[in-house]
């Protein structure tokens, strides 16, 4: 599968460029559960999948940098070692790159690159830290700058925060440079200790469902909900408490000071505790084999994005509740930053196409549009082919 989606990109290198290239790619991810945690130091329950980001790369002599976007027609020039002040929106993560390279002290040399992908921009499914991670792990490998993949974590969440100017957490580049097929990752994003949980789906399957929506509120909302759960650390700091984010505030001690939090602040704050509690919870019942404790997690942490953190949309409580009724339906939820983007749901295999049928009818009735689907296959993270 790798060799035949790289045979256009590796084509029109030799085409643009010649000479003899790397390849290397880095998966899109699925999150399973705990959503808006890794920001506030929380856990989170990602695997990377079988779509990624792929590039074709060789250092070059010449004066400039070369990179081609082949899915989008486009390429950018520019010098490695001076980066511009302006760049087309694509070309931003590939620089922040460079330039979180270049404050630890790494030399990049000009390069020349094209690059694809096949992860769905706006489906929630981390096409911007795919793209980031494979250009760190390409970099690092290209110029050995002896970088391991934890710091390279870092770099592309740094390109992200700084360069691009989202607030995100380390999730979704932790999940496409650490990934392993068939498992997904229970990370600790304030410590960044984690460990691999099988994904045993025996009947079951993890079927994703694209609104095909991204609402403009997704980014600079996203930057808000880190502000105001910020706001809520600030205030646990004034009452005394020992808190360095989220993650160290318990439910209990959220109830008992709730009359000192104004009604928004105390929803946002319960979302992340509660969403923390329940990423522990569902890593015990898939351990256990019970899916249907797993499932009404799913909805639980659905809900709770919904109505304490408000980062769900029409579309999104739409497929969620088109599925809860439908047999062979576990769990399902919104997933990713939200306001658009993919539902996770977890569906039994034998009721997989009545469900696809069944979303696809409901979605196009209401919204003129159909969505689209993925089987959610699990893939390895950031290497080279």
């Amino acid at each position: 599968m790798s060799e035949s989606l790289f045979s256009s990109i590796t084509a029109s290198f030799l085409d643009r460029f010649g000479g003899s290239p790397a390849r290397f790619q880095s998966p899109g991810r699925i999150n399973l559960i705990g959503e808006h945690t890794d920001y506030n130091g929380g856990f989170v329950l990602p695997a990377g999948i079988d779509l990624c980001c792929r590039v074709v790369i060789a250092p070059t002599q010449e004066a400039r940098s070369v990179v081609v976007a082949f899915d989008l027609n486009e390429e950018f020039s520019f010098d490695a070692n001076a980066l511009p002040a302006q760049c087309p929106t694509w070309a931003a993560y590939i620089l922040g790159v460079i330039h979180a390279m270049g404050k630890r002290g790494k030399i990049i040399g000009n390069f020349q690159a094209v690059f694809s992908s096949d992860i769905p921009i706006g489906a929630g499914l981390s096409s911007s830290a795919a793209l980031e991670s494979v250009f760190a792990f390409a970099l690092n490998d290209l110029f050995r700058l002896q970088l391991d993949r934890m710091e390279l974590t870092r770099i592309a969440q740094q390109a992200e925060n700084e360069y691009v100017g989202l607030q995100c957490g380390i999730m979704d580049m932790f999940a496409s440079i650490h990934a392993r097929k068939d498992q997904a990752i229970q990370l600790d994003c304030h410590t960044l200790d984690f460990r691999y949980v099988p994904l045993h789906m025996n009947d079951h399957l993890m079927l994703l469902v694209d609104t095909g929506i991204k609402h403009e509120l997704a980014s600079s909302e996203y930057n808000v909900r880190r502000q105001e759960c910020e706001e809520v650390v600030g205030l646990f700091h004034d009452l005394g408490y020992a808190v360095q984010s989220l993650r160290d505030i318990t439910m209990q001690q959220l109830e008992m000071q709730r009359d000192r939090i104004s009604p928004l602040l105390l929803k946002r704050a319960r979302h992340v505790v509660s969403e923390n509690e329940r990423v522990l919870e569902f890593v015990k019942s898939m351990q256990e084999g019970d899916w249907q404790s797993a499932g009404q997690l799913l909805y639980a942490s659905h809900y709770s994005l919904r109505d304490d953190y408000a980062v769900s949309c029409n579309e999104l409580d739409f497929l969620v509740k088109t599925v809860k009724p439908l047999n062979g339906v576990i769990g399902s939820r919104m997933m990713g930053g939200g306001f658009g983007g993919c539902t996770i749901s977890i569906v039994e295999k034998s009721c997989l196409e009545a469900v696809m049928e069944a979303v696809n009818f409901a979605y196009q009735e209401s919204f003129g549009i159909a969505p689209k689907s993925y089987i959610a296959q699990t893939g390895n993270g950031a290497c080279a082919i």
